[in-house]
């Protein structure tokens, strides 16, 4: 079998467990996770420090017992698991350097024929020149284009460097939408193109196994940035509250900005709206999901959602835009709702819609029934092909 170093960060880990657990079966896989200051506490990874002087961290220096219990059955049957420490807050740093140099002394040893990418950030720039002499690398591109508000240099030069780097390379994407977007505007990158199929990530289907289900009102989570478009949930509020006054909001995540803590309907106390603007460890987002009668995605742009994914998975519907790869996944009136983007009046008719004569349960059973299956071993052969297509 091929010999392949998978190396992913902290951000991507939710749907990174899933690809793991594919490339096992395939492939002598060995992975890397990239951490730092700044990602610790992102996505599924809640750490409360990091330990120092030590560039190559294996999972137990990192996770606490509970998380190690989670991961145990993704990690079983790869060769190896280290996490990529960086200390220091910035990617450009004599501390990411020997960082840097660690990795790539760990890659001489392992000898890959193949190492794959699920994105790339400002620290992995260091290893572009040790790259090029390998001269076999998969690319996940996760967004062809970058999200409006998520447009700085240390987001568009990785990929610059990354896309125009002269090597066999083979590029991955979650959906359609997002590979026929880098076919638009990323002419200039050659490589075959493959198609992987997005399912609800079973992570957190374990964690909430044994959690209470219930339907106590609507739930907007994950990291809140501009392209979201919370303030246009908040707007629609109102009509929704007048009709049903007794609902409520739930919005749970970090990264909210004045503007949109000044909102009325946040200030209002005749709302029954709660703000949690912060980080959501994992057992406490299942909760939230679990308890919750409906999911809301009211985002001006997108790709594909792991927010989708995570809803999915622990069977709830989801009211969302008709942007990015939200129509490939949601099946209007079946799992959830399609609406306009930055339409805050038909955003509050379709939340009315779902929560009258209880809609959102008939949605939730299918939801139920399509997740009997863990359906991610689909991509088994796709992925395989993303990798033997390159010429070696």
């Amino acid at each position: 079998m091929k010999t392949v170093i998978y190396y992913t960060s902290t951000y991507f880990l939710d749907i990174s467990l899933e690809i793991i657990n594919v490339l096992k079966e395939q492939v002598d896989l060995h992975v890397l996770i990239e951490i730092t200051p700044s990602s610790k506490n992102a996505n599924i990874i809640n750490v409360d420090a990091l330990p120092v002087g030590k560039y190559l961290a294996l999972p137990h220096e990192i996770l606490g017992e509970k998380d190690q219990a989670c991961f145990e059955a993704f990690f079983e049957g790869v060769k190896s698991v280290h996490f990529v420490v960086h200390n220091h807050h910035s990617g450009l740093s004599f501390s990411t350097l020997r960082v840097v140099n660690a990795v790539k002394n760990h890659i001489r040893f392992l000898e890959p024929e193949i190492i794959h990418f699920e994105g790339f950030t400002l620290r992995t720039i260091g290893l572009l020149p040790f790259l090029y002499k390998l001269k076999k690398m998969v690319l996940t591109v996760h967004d062809a284009v970058l999200h409006t508000g998520e447009t700085s240099w240390k987001s568009r030069l990785p990929r610059y460097l990354f896309f125009r780097l002269p090597v066999n390379k083979s590029y991955v994407f979650y959906s359609n939408y997002s590979m026929e977007q880098f076919k638009k505007y990323t002419k200039h990158s050659k490589g075959d193109k493959v198609l992987l199929k997005m399912y609800p990530f079973s992570y957190f289907n374990k964690i909430g196994l044994n959690m209470p289900e219930g339907h106590g009102g609507i739930l907007f989570f994950g990291r809140i940035s501009k392209y979201k478009g919370v303030d246009i949930l908040l707007d629609a509020m109102p009509a929704v509250f007048k009709e049903m006054p007794g609902e409520k909001l739930i919005i749970a995540g970090k990264g909210a900005d004045e503007n949109l803590l000044k909102h009325p309907v946040l200030n209002d106390k005749n709302n029954h709206v709660t703000f949690i603007n912060s980080y959501i460890p994992n057992d406490e987002l299942v909760k939230l999901i679990k308890l919750a009668k409906i999911i809301v995605c009211p985002y001006i742009d997108a790709t594909q959602s792991g927010v989708l994914m995570t809803a999915f998975a622990l069977h709830k519907p989801v009211i969302a835009t008709r942007v990015g790869a939200f129509e490939e996944t949601i099946k209007h009136d079946y799992n959830g709702l399609l609406v306009s983007p930055a339409n805050a009046q038909e955003l509050s008719e379709s939340i009315l819609y779902s929560l009258k004569n209880n809609r959102y349960i008939n949605w939730e059973n299918n939801l139920v029934q399509d997740n009997k299956i863990n359906q991610w071993n689909n991509n088994t052969q796709l992925l395989s092909k993303a990798y033997s297509d390159i010429k070696v």
